[in-house]
């Protein structure tokens, strides 16, 4: 196939609506992958069957097509369920570390110890010496995630499990100089764009489900409109 038309763009940005492993062959080189995908644990979504069975090929496949255009420095950051965090081992075939996306506030379970934290795999391309800001670049952050509906910071409402506006923010300002490009194969309810609109970076999203695009849409527009406000 060829590269569909953009679903939506902007001056800095471009989303696409499809499989992200038949969109990213297409794209140019980008040089810093930042993305949530399905965990495979069951969770529900519009139109994806979450499910275990195959779970390791289907990521996988798709992570390794990203890599294949991140340039040679360039670092990868894919979220986790901490369910998985015995097997990511066998999921991520890299030598890899875990960036701890903790959380400010978690959803109280009957369990003897609470998850507050996501584990994020992360790797960098090749020999070359990756890029960090170097004014808070820690293995860790806690993210601000008291309102799970807004987080004070973009509404994601009718997104299941969207991601902490500001947790995003800081991986992108810490780990992509300016003018470089982040991508976001797994875009979701577009935190990765509207991070990236934020900063003043390039980013391509691609996401296979058409009403999360629309809800990625409607998040950048809405931060867009803000940023002319101010």
């Amino acid at each position: 196939m060829t590269l569909p038309a953009p679903y939506y763009q902007t001056d800095l940005g471009v989303l696409y609506h499809g499989d992200c492993l038949e969109i990213m062959p297409h794209l140019e080189p980008v040089d810093l992958v930042l993305t949530d995908p399905p965990y495979g644990i069951g969770f529900k979504y519009e139109s994806h069957n979450d499910t275990p069975v195959g779970y390791k090929e289907f990521l996988w496949e798709r992570i390794a097509a990203a890599e294949n255009i991140l340039c040679d420095g360039g670092m990868m950051f894919v979220f986790q369920a901490m369910l998985n965090i015995t097997k990511l081992h066998e999921i991520f075939p890299r030598e890899w570390r875990i960036f701890a996306a903790a959380k400010n506030f978690v959803q109280m379970r009957p369990t003897a110890m609470q998850y507050s934290f996501d584990p994020c795999v992360v790797w960098w391309k090749g020999d070359k010496k990756p890029y960090s800001k170097g004014t808070s670049n820690r293995d860790f952050h806690v993210g601000n995630t008291a309102n799970t509906m807004n987080r004070g910071s973009g509404n994601a409402k009718g997104h299941p499990c969207p991601r902490p506006l500001d947790q995003i923010e800081h991986i992108i300002y810490q780990w992509s100089p300016e003018n470089s490009i982040v991508l976001d194969p797994f875009l979701g309810s577009g935190t990765t764009a509207v991070a990236c609109e934020r900063l003043s970076r390039r980013w391509i999203g691609i996401e296979i489900e058409e009403k999360y695009c629309a809800i990625a849409k409607q998040r950048i527009e809405n931060e867009r409109k803000q940023r002319k406000l101010f």
